[in-house]
């Protein structure tokens, strides 16, 4: 990797901001129904379009960048993409990359007896632990512990060795949203002090640097680092994720007046919950950003609101608790959870951005 930048953190360094990780990512809590029916089903089309992008081979090279307790191994196995080929034959081959040994050590005792999985304990910026990959992953926004600097160098390195492989590749790069409503307070700065308050642990989450990206941002440095590595893509498509009920709504840490959408949301799901749904309204004032930011929010937030007036009529007609509870309420939830996937624009707007990117077939015309 001949752009690594020498005097970068070692191989051994443990990122701040991830005390009480290993808490949070073992507890049964942190699986709650946004995450299961909200989140999951959305990362997963992610993974089965960058999967889709491949063509018919007879093992499936993985690299994992910060790769944790490797739940993005689960959602790729899950995906309708990846159980086509493995019906078919095909051999998953997955190393997973990660800075902190403590998340590690779960990833390997959970994975002890599967001989197709290994892991690695570095760091990207470093190097590659293997240069033969077909598909490079990332979930839980590893990249935007990287400075946009680092990720551009990060991201030159594994595209220089996408680039030899004799087929497309796919990359798929996960960071924080620039401008979601979770932190409408930082929206100005590009790289700020985040806490991950919402940790499901009884210890502190000390604050820790990370960069926020719009689609833009995100799609223009990958493309610098494709430059950089001589690299020629085919496409660069991005998907944002938890529009409106990122974790961050319900610690309102960022965001002075947010309502705790991610738990309204939850507690749709539940039929011994009755939700007051004049909650779940959005009318939040929106700092200055980008018209095509204003104008999302605006589209989006009049189609959420008209699903909860709509659901709110429902329930007057109903009158029955155990219908609103057990029935209208959780049609509710489903409802607006489609309607994150029906407004796809990948602009940045979430908890998180994922951008695919993928290499030209070498084979293919120039």
């Amino acid at each position: 990797m001949p752009d690594q930048d020498p005097g970068g953190p070692s191989p051994a360094h443990t990122p701040a901001g991830y005390d009480g990780a290993v808490d949070h990512y073992t507890s049964p809590a942190r699986r709650d129904a946004v995450k299961r029916l909200w989140e999951e089903p959305a990362s997963r089309r992610v993974l089965d379009h960058a999967l889709g992008q491949l063509p018919e081979l007879p093992s499936v090279r993985v690299l994992d960048v910060g790769c944790g307790t490797a739940d993005g191994l689960a959602l790729l196995r899950s995906t309708p993409a990846w159980r086509r080929r493995h019906a078919a034959g095909a051999e998953l081959r997955y190393v997973g990359l990660d800075l902190d040994e403590r998340l590690l050590q779960v990833a390997r005792e959970r994975h002890a007896n599967d001989g197709a999985v290994s892991f690695a304990h570095g760091d990207v910026r470093a190097g590659l632990p293997v240069e033969d990959s077909d598909l490079y992953l990332s979930s839980g926004v590893p990249y935007s512990h990287l400075t946009p600097q680092e990720l551009e160098l990060a991201l030159t390195g594994i595209l220089r060795a996408a680039r030899s492989r004799p087929h497309p590749v796919a990359v798929v790069v996960d960071v924080l949203g620039r401008y979601s409503i979770e932190w409408t307070t930082r929206w100005s700065q590009r790289r700020w002090d985040y806490r991950m308050s919402f940790f499901r642990s009884d210890r502190d989450a000390p604050s820790t640097a990370m960069t926020c990206y719009s689609g833009e941002e995100l799609r223009a440095t990958v493309r610098r680092a494709a430059e950089r590595a001589d690299c020629l893509l085919s496409r660069v498509d991005s998907a944002d994720r938890s529009v409106f009920v990122g974790r961050h709504t319900s610690t309102g840490e960022y965001t002075q007046g947010l309502a705790p959408y991610r738990e309204l949301v939850n507690a749709l799901t539940d039929p011994s919950v009755r939700v007051d749904l004049d909650r779940l309204h959005f009318g939040l004032e929106l700092p200055d950003a980008p018209e095509e930011i204003h104008e999302f929010f605006a589209a989006f937030g009049a189609a959420w609101n008209g699903l909860v007036e709509q659901a709110t009529r429902a329930e007057s007609a109903a009158d029955d608790p155990d219908v609103i509870a057990g029935e209208l309420q959780p049609q509710l939830a489903d409802r607006l959870c489609r309607l994150e996937a029906d407004h796809q624009r990948g602009l940045g707007v979430g908890h998180s951005l994922t951008a695919v990117a993928v290499t030209r077939d070498p084979a293919g015309p120039a």
